[in-house]
């Protein structure tokens, strides 16, 4: 064969390389649909209702601490269709204070070199970290939203395991599978726990409920808290990653979709669910995980409080 023909051949495959990776863009771009109509997948009343049962006093306040900052490089990578402008990712840990004292913290964000080996970040606050290490040692409880490493590992990799793991209410899918084990989760870190198990809604403590949402991850849930002062909460954990995934309502894209494994069905129909909220119940505050302009806004308005006790 000429070298000329060999050139024409591997040009044509360079070419249609070229295509089939624009085809692939061009969907994986594109977001599933969010669904008009979606039966609910939790009721709100019945959750109020949970959160004020039995006895104890509601916590009085909500506070958030920023770990790390990170960046993706295009927004539509987050938000589908959001355009191609750079998007900041911020991680943070949440702790629920309670007049006596009492405490709970939910997501363990990622120690800096877990962040390094999976996600790199811009910023990475080493002292946040160790206090949200000692709020840990002092909570009465520590829960995840689901059970990636940057919302889990802060437990998985703490010098203090030992020690934490009896106040620690992990369910079972969040100890269990890749997404557990990329967090750290191994059979030898699983062993210091007893999974938590229940099936739609979990009262944790009062005030505070697990609501069931897998799809993000399997062990997905999100949080609803009510605070003494009547303030209410939904942290929705990777539901969304910024607040317009709700607002709009859009998915992030495809890609991303294909990428983590989740069940963009099941997550569709938790946005539409999501977006009803807004306008049905605008007094709950829903908190999205990595959305640092809605975090900055809610400690403005003093609905949340910079820093942990």
């Amino acid at each position: 064969m000429s070298r000329s023909r060999i050139w024409k051949r591997l040009g044509w495959g360079v070419l249609g390389l070229l295509v089939l990776l624009g085809l692939f863009l061009a969907v994986g771009l594109t977001a599933k649909s969010i669904p008009e109509d979606a039966p609910p997948f939790f009721d709100l009343e019945a959750v109020r209702a949970l959160a004020r049962s039995g006895e104890g006093p509601l916590p009085k306040e909500l506070r958030a601490q920023r770990v790390a900052s990170g960046e993706l490089p295009a927004r539509v990578l987050a938000v589908a269709g959001g355009g191609f402008g750079p998007v900041t990712f911020e991680f943070f840990t949440y702790q629920l204070v309670w007049e006596d004292g009492r405490t709970a913290v939910l997501d363990a964000v990622a120690d800096e070199k877990t962040f390094a080996e999976n996600l790199p970040v811009k910023e990475f606050d080493a002292a946040a970290w160790a206090r949200m290490q000692e709020a840990m040692r002092k909570a009465d409880v520590v829960a995840v939203t689901h059970e990636h490493f940057d919302h889990a590992s802060g437990i998985a990799h703490s010098p203090y395991l030992a020690e934490l793991a009896p106040h620690v209410a992990l369910t079972e899918a969040q100890l269990v599978g890749h997404h557990a084990e990329r967090a750290g989760f191994t059979p030898e870190v699983c062993a210091h726990f007893t999974p938590l198990r229940y099936q739609g809604l979990h009262r944790l403590r009062p005030g505070v409920v697990l609501i069931a949402a897998p799809g993000h991850t399997p062990g997905s849930q999100l949080v609803y808290v009510q605070l003494a002062g009547g303030q209410e909460f939904l942290l929705v954990g990777d539901v969304a990653w910024q607040r317009e995934n709700i607002e709009q309502p859009v998915m992030h894209p495809r890609l991303a979709n294909w990428l983590g494994q989740e069940d963009a069905d099941a997550m569709a129909r938790e946005l539409r669910e999501l977006h009803t909220l807004l306008r049905t119940a605008p007094q709950v505050h829903q908190v999205v995980a990595h959305d640092g302009g809605q975090m900055a806004d809610l400690m403005r308005r003093g609905l949340v409080q910079e820093g942990l006790r």
